[in-house]
Formats: C-alpha cells, sequence, structure tokens
C-alpha cells in the first residue's frame, strides 16, 4: 500500500487499481472506516472497466496518520483534496459513502473544479436544520442507536468479532449478509494503531461541523449520483431522496433491501454497475 505525505505531515495510505489516464475515481470511506471498506474486487472491477480507481485510508484510520486533538471536517476534505493533487490529476470522480459522501457532497460545492462527478452513498444533503425540517428529513431511531451502542470493543479481534458481526448484520439491512466478508472488514479494524478498533469519535466530532450548504447544492453543475438502501437504518432512504432533489442534474438509484453497509456481493455489483456508468 503506497503512501502520501499530503499536506502538514499528514501521511495517508492508499491502494491503486487501473491505470493512469483512465478516468479517475476517488473512493472516499465513511467515519471510522478503512479504505477496505471498498472490497478489493470491487474496485478491480471498475478498474477492468477502464478506471483508474484509488481507495485510501483517511487521517485516524488504517495506516495513515493518528491525532489525539478532535478537527473540522474541512481537515478531511483537504486532505481529500491534498491526494487528488498528489496523484497528479486535475480532477476525479468523487465516490463517497456516509461521511465519505457528505465530504464528496462538500466538495462539489466548495471546489466544483476538482469534482468530474460526484457520487453520494447512504449520506443525505449537508443543510441547515432548519432546511433538513422543510425537506422532512428523518433521522436514525432511538432503536437504531440502542441497537448500535450494544457492540462495545477491547481492542482484541476474537474478542470484539460477534460484537461487531451483530452491528454488520443490523446495517446490512434485508439482503444476504456474508459473515466472511463481514469478518474480513473487521478484521482490517485491527490493524495499525488500536484506536482503528474504537467507535472514530474524531470523525464524529469532525461532522457536527459539517457547513450548511443547501444554496450551493441548489447550484452544483456536476452529475450527481445517490445511491442509496431503501432498509438503510442509520441514514434513512428519505435523506438520500432529498439529495437527489436538491441538486440539478442528478439521478437516484435505490438499492433494494439493502441497508448501510455492504456485506453482500451482489450489492457491491450493483453499486459498480452504476459507478461505470457514472464515471465515464
Amino acid at each position: 500500500m503506497p503512501e502520501a505525505i499530503v499536506r502538514d505531515g499528514v501521511r495517508l495510505r492508499f491502494d491503486v487499481f487501473g491505470s493512469n489516464g483512465d478516468p479517475f475515481v476517488l473512493l472516499v470511506s465513511g467515519a471510522g472506516a478503512p479504505a477496505q471498506f471498498w472490497p478489493t474486487d470491487f474496485c478491480a472491477s471498475l478498474a477492468a472497466v477502464g478506471r483508474h480507481v484509488v481507495r485510501y485510508d483517511h487521517r485516524d484510520t488504517g495506516l495513515s496518520t493518528h491525532f489525539d486533538a478532535e478537527y473540522p471536517i474541512d481537515e478531511l476534505l483537504l486532505d481529500m483534496l491534498a491526494l487528488v493533487e498528489h496523484v497528479g490529476v486535475p480532477h476525479a470522480h468523487i465516490v463517497g459513502h456516509s461521511m465519505g459522501g457528505y465530504l464528496t457532497q462538500i466538495a462539489m460545492c466548495q471546489h466544483p473544479d476538482k469534482v468530474v462527478s460526484a457520487t453520494s452513498i447512504s449520506a443525505g444533503p449537508p443543510v441547515s436544520p432548519k432546511v433538513a425540517q422543510a425537506l422532512g428529513l428523518s433521522s436514525a431511531s432511538a432503536a437504531t442507536w440502542e441497537n448500535l451502542m450494544r457492540n462495545h470493543p477491547q481492542g482484541e479481534f476474537e474478542q470484539d468479532l460477534p460484537g461487531w458481526l451483530t452491528s454488520w448484520r443490523f446495517l446490512n439491512g434485508s439482503r444476504t449478509f456474508d459473515t466472511a466478508a463481514a469478518t474480513a472488514y473487521t478484521r482490517h479494524l485491527y490493524e495499525g494503531d488500536p484506536r482503528n478498533a474504537q467507535m472514530a469519535t474524531h470523525h464524529i466530532h469532525a461532522m457536527t461541523t459539517m457547513p450548511p450548504l443547501e444554496r450551493e447544492l441548489a447550484r452544483v453543475r456536476c452529475p450527481f449520483l445517490v445511491l442509496h438502501g431503501t432498509n438503510d437504518p442509520l441514514v434513512p432512504l428519505d435523506n438520500g431522496e432529498a439529495s437527489a432533489r436538491v441538486v440539478p442534474m442528478s439521478r437516484i438509484h435505490a438499492l433494494v433491501g439493502a441497508g448501510h453497509m455492504f456485506f453482500n456481493h451482489e450489492s457491491w455489483q450493483e453499486i459498480a454497475v452504476h459507478l461505470s456508468l457514472q464515471t465515464i
């Protein structure tokens, strides 16, 4: 896994699939999620249809630089844009999941020259509470948070695995759950810094600093794709639908039965098909 010192000494580890010169696709994970959120065979399938794909570890995940202090979401955004520059391309098709979906939307609003197309997966629009209320956006239920908070990782993979698998199964929706894929993903959380296997407190804090961008979203002029599971308990489907309504040049595809996470090979195949069309 190569690495880049992108800015202020921040080291980001990343993987590359495909060839220079092909359309460049940057995959941006969610809060606490390492690069391997995007399965290797999924990345390889995009490369096989002529895409130059990069997935990376955010700061405070995987083998990238870790911090003791909190930071705003702007730091994650600037890391992401600096990585695009490091790869040596002027702009990218940016694809983000969950927190990465919000980062993608911020980028297309604030740095439109860097974004050829944007894809937001399992995320809503970055808007003010007042606009969210006007859009009728729902949020995760108390029961969802209660379910997820039952997981208390202690830093030992074998001991913690049952709790993680329970969370992943819940977040997977009603589609078939691939236990082997979920186990392999969980193992990546235990690589590198011990804090990787804990809750992503710095990323959760960063999400609270997200700017409201309702006016900017309405002026976006790049192609925008929304992919959202119909059974997402963490960011309900109406959030993705609202993003597609607010942003011009958008289209939405509902992943029927899918949840917030995708431990299902068919889900990733379906996502790959739509990304291949989006990132030409």
